[in-house]
């Protein structure tokens, strides 16, 4: 076969084969580009569904923050009202007597609300600190093991009572108070950050 008969024949075969290469390279640049494109869109849903979860972990503690700082307000006036009543009745009768009932159910009631939003709390400090004042207050609403003291000096621990609830909750009250202005911080950051992303640069 001459070179001419040569060419004749190849030229065709080699300008398919050519085509076709191209076709399968431009065919696997799109598959990867198609395939890139698809990681980078799941690394973005994913990153955004990550800050969404941790956005509403925040909100919800933030929720149960500012709820358990009432609860505990709530625990320590009706602890205190309790420790009053004691003294106010040994004071005028010389002896303690039974609680009023709905005393008891309100610090039962309290009780069993700050419970729940104990064990909702991620910190684990802050998480001890309420139920170790829960217990103390709980403790000291049960005033039954002075009641054999002399006057004198059942009035004294019981009034040694009444400071020490006031004290144990000013310092949770400011543990507590931590973490919430945390919380808030990072709201009020989240929503700046937000802003500046929505309003052009050079605008206001």
């Amino acid at each position: 076969m001459d070179a001419a008969t040569w060419a004749a024949v190849v030229g065709p075969i080699t300008t398919l084969l050519g085509g076709l290469g191209g076709y399968w390279l431009a065919g696997r640049n799109d598959d990867a580009r198609d395939r890139r494109a698809a990681d980078r869109e799941a690394a973005a849903r994913r990153a955004a569904l990550a800050e969404r979860l941790e956005e509403d972990r925040h909100t919800f503690q933030r929720g149960t923050l500012l709820e358990l700082q009432d609860e505990l307000q709530k625990l320590a006036r009706t602890t205190t009202r309790i420790l009053l009543q004691d003294m106010k009745t040994l004071k005028e009768l010389g002896k303690l007597y039974q609680l009023p009932p709905e005393l008891n159910d309100e610090q039962f009631q309290i009780r069993v609300s700050v419970e729940r939003l104990q064990v909702r709390t991620l910190d684990a400090v802050l998480r001890q600190a309420v139920s170790d004042f829960l217990n103390l207050c709980i403790s000291l609403g049960r005033s039954g093991d002075v009641t054999e003291e002399p006057k004198e000096e059942a009035l004294n621990k019981l009034e040694r009572r009444l400071s020490l609830v006031g004290s144990r909750y000013f310092k949770l009250n400011e543990l507590l108070g931590e973490h919430l202005r945390r919380e808030l911080d990072r709201s009020y950051l989240a929503r700046g950050s937000a802003q500046n992303v929505a309003t052009p640069e050079g605008q206001t």
